[in-house]
């Protein structure tokens, strides 16, 4: 196995199907009743790798 596979790294995991669905659900909510665009946030999940866990002092 190369060296480069064991490298840990600090990644961000998209849930690209969740992402999907709410897109087409809001827009085709916004083409059904207009008004201002509909703004929504997503949570994210991040995998920490490449970084140390944070101690308590």
């Amino acid at each position: 196995m190369p060296p480069a596979a064991d490298i840990n790294l600090t990644t961000v995991y998209q849930p690209h199907e969740e992402l999907g669905r709410t897109a087409v659900r809001l827009a085709l909510g916004h083409a059904r009743q207009g008004g201002p665009p509909p703004h929504t946030v997503l949570g994210t999940q991040v995998v920490r790798g490449s970084v140390r866990p944070i101690v308590s002092q």
